[in-house]
């Protein structure tokens, strides 16, 4: 009997410096680094990762979410390299509803290249041409200058602080909330 999938292959896509590719559990080394500095997930919501476990069962939680059509999550690995130097992609995704929200983040290594406007470049239009999104959200720590500056500058418009929004490491935090829609993109 010949069996059918119904999940989709995982979208590979490709800027100038990246590719960007379903995260696999052969990556967890070189994103243990990234979710394990404490810079890097300052403002992510969650505290440090303490062992490569974390990172092996976010990697799993990250191809679940793709099974079951909730989110799309890359690796963005240095074409030149291969080495993943972080994530970036949609969650909270409302298919009825034609929202997600994006989320990224990066090796500190790689900070101020121009990485995330690079690759959010790609993964936008993603979101509005192939995932037919009308709305793209982003949950920002309003300390977070440059995540903040870099939705600004791709278009995002912020909308209101959430206050308590999150819960992490004993401390209620405010996030803020932007939003891209598609009909002030030129995708």
């Amino acid at each position: 009997m010949e069996t059918v999938s119904i999940i989709p292959s995982f979208p590979e896509l490709f800027t100038q410096r990246y590719h960007l590719r379903k995260i696999e559990e052969s990556d967890a080394l070189d994103l243990h680094e990234v979710y394990s500095d404490s810079e890097v997930v300052k403002y992510w919501g969650v505290a440090p990762f303490e062992s490569i476990e974390q990172t092996a069962s976010l990697i799993r939680d990250f191809q679940n979410g793709f099974s079951t059509g909730a989110t799309i999550r890359w690796g963005i690995a240095e074409i030149t390299s291969g080495r993943v130097i972080g994530t970036c992609g949609f969650h909270n995704w409302a298919k009825k509803k034609w929202r997600a929200e994006v989320g990224y983040e990066i090796r500190r290594s790689e900070w101020r290249k121009g990485v995330m406007s690079e690759v959010l470049s790609v993964i936008l239009p993603y979101g509005f041409q192939r995932m037919e999104l009308n709305r793209i959200g982003a949950l920002i720590h309003p300390d977070n200058f440059r995540s903040a500056k870099l939705a600004v500058k791709l278009g995002f418009q912020a909308e209101g602080q959430l206050r308590d929004y999150q819960f992490v490491e004993g401390e209620f935090q405010d996030l803020v909330m932007f939003s891209l829609l598609k009909k002030d993109t030129k995708w």
